[in-house]
């Protein structure tokens, strides 16, 4: 399997991980919703530093 295949397969996951975090922490009250945002926040700060990473890789090249 190649490095962008399992790129793929890792960030699928961590949009639908962000996605789901979202949702549920959205649908919660109270303080139980503080650990699913942190989570969704995580997920898409992680996916949009992927993809600066991706814009500025393509750039060098």
């Amino acid at each position: 399997m190649s490095n962008k295949v399992k790129m793929g397969i890792f960030l699928s996951v961590v949009a639908v991980v962000t996605v789901l975090a979202l949702l549920q922490g959205l649908m919660a009250e109270g303080s139980d919703r503080a650990i699913p945002l942190v989570l969704a926040a995580l997920g898409a700060a992680a996916l949009g530093m992927w993809t600066v990473g991706v814009r500025s890789d393509s750039r060098k090249k």
